[in-house]
């Protein structure tokens, strides 16, 4: 028997076309519904009436017009089914208050818009649906891990951006029944044509950011359809190819990560909690030990003479004093530390301009500290709070609320949910939605939660 040039794309590819619901344990399954339901509200806190680069992008998929496949949320028209994934991956990550990421990927903000859109055009029930993205999951998170390297970011790749376009592909395939040589096509496209920069860290707008996300969406959508065409594609892009990908994102290839309990073990069971606060989850430790000091000493802003926020080395230069408000440990930690909270549109103005907030900004400091090396956690914090009258106050926390390891509970996740959705449809349509997505399994047609979403 002729062994295969390309076995680890082929193996991949033959799962993908051979994956079923029934195969997935009821955690997984349970965890899909608490991704999407999280994932609505993100979608919900970035409706286009809230957020500009949701408006914008809608805006110019309008514009372009087209076939009226798949409904562009929070707008009254549908557009083809890949510009509808470009307006609502972007929404996806707009508000980056989504959770539920693996792999170095916010996962959720690429795959639930994209299962959105593809279960619209194919008209998928629920069991689809949640098979799609538990595939997503495995597949992007699988070579995600294959491509990890010793850095966050190397190649200054965005892993959300590139490997999501590998997920978002599953995703269309897996609705579109493709068999496993056009699988093995359209993973060729997507990954020829992956891609995401981490530049958008120096867009004060906010807009770049979400953007690479929404057209991770587009990309594996548009390779989805070109593969059911037949439209060909490098056959062997999960393998060490010349031009490989490995090459290209990381510089490092960890080829067993792609099969290791392929089919025994699944990712989106892995998927790492959700968020309590709409920044960069690097921040929310730091958050969370600041909140812990301020509360539990009463410490009012004009007590406080100055804030260390101290992070890994590794994590430091993604939070520290850029442009993009969200990602900005010195402004983050400064509303909280004046508000006490982070609402969902603190970083979409600058707050710096109020006398409170910009006075509290100028005494924070971020460093990268060699005392957090060995902790267990990707994004461990030390807040230390030096206040007028010479007190210091210090607080670890390794797993910032919300992370697997110290988990929002059931009614803090609906309530989040409620919290983000209900200004847009109202209370009583979030509780409608919240109630058909814990029993998405049994819907008949994707279509229905869709329809709800509208207002």
């Amino acid at each position: 028997m002729t062994e295969s040039k390309w076995p680890y794309t082929e193996r991949i590819a033959e799962y993908s076309a051979t994956f079923r619901f029934e195969d997935l344990p009821p955690k997984a399954v349970s965890m899909a519904k608490w991704i999407v339901l999280d994932t609505l509200g993100a979608l919900f806190a970035a409706w286009p009436d809230r957020h500009p680069a949701s408006r914008l992008i809608g805006d110019f998929v309008a514009q372009m017009g087209g076939k009226p496949e798949c409904t562009v949320l929070g707008r009254n028209f549908k557009a083809p089914a890949a510009n509808a994934a470009l307006v609502n991956g972007t929404m996806g990550y707009a508000a980056d208050i989504e959770g539920a990421g693996i792999a170095r990927m916010h996962a959720a903000a690429v795959f639930v818009p994209t299962a959105l859109v593809m279960g619209e055009r194919q008209r998928v029930d629920g069991k689809t649906f949640i098979a799609s993205l538990a595939l997503a999951y495995d597949v992007a998170g699988r070579v995600s891990e294959a491509n990890r390297a010793g850095c966050p970011y190397p190649h200054s790749f965005h892993p959300s951006a590139v490997f999501g376009t590998i997920g978002a592909t599953a995703i269309a395939g897996y609705d579109l029944k493709l068999d496993p040589s056009r699988f093995i096509n359209a993973y060729g496209l997507a990954g020829n044509v992956a891609s995401g920069l981490m530049a958008w860290v120096e867009d004060p707008t906010e807009h770049s950011r979400s953007y690479g996300i929404g057209v991770a969406a587009r990309n594996g959508v548009t390779a989805g359809l070109l593969a059911e065409m037949g439209f060909g594609g490098p056959r062997g892009i999960f393998d060490p190819m010349k031009y490989n990908i490995y090459d290209a994102f990381s510089g490092a290839m960890h080829l067993e990560e792609l099969t290791r309990d392929l089919g025994v073990e699944f990712y989106i069971e892995r998927a790492d909690g959700f968020k309590q606060y709409p920044c960069c989850g690097d921040i929310h430790s730091g958050i969370d030990a600041l909140l812990m000091i301020i509360n539990e000493h009463d410490l009012q802003p004009d007590e406080i003479a100055e804030i260390t926020h101290m992070v890994k080395e590794t994590r430091r230069p993604v939070i520290d004093n850029n442009p993009l408000r969200s990602h900005c440990s010195q402004y983050i930690m400064a509303v909280a530390a004046v508000e006490r909270q982070i609402r969902w549109d603190d970083f979409l103005r600058d707050r710096r301009k109020e006398p409170a907030i910009g006075a509290m900004a100028r005494k924070i400091r971020l460093m990268g500290t060699s005392e957090l090396a060995d902790s267990p956690a990707a994004a461990p914090a030390i807040v230390e709070v030096k206040t007028t009258d010479g007190r210091v106050f210090r607080k670890r926390v390794d797993f910032a609320k919300g992370r697997s390891e110290n988990p929002l509970s059931r009614s803090e996740l609906e309530a989040k949910f409620v919290r983000l959705a209900a200004p847009v449809v109202g209370e009583a349509q979030a509780q409608e939605i919240l109630s058909m997505v814990e029993r998405l399994d049994e819907l008949p047609d994707i279509r229905q939660l869709i329809e709800l979403m509208r207002r």
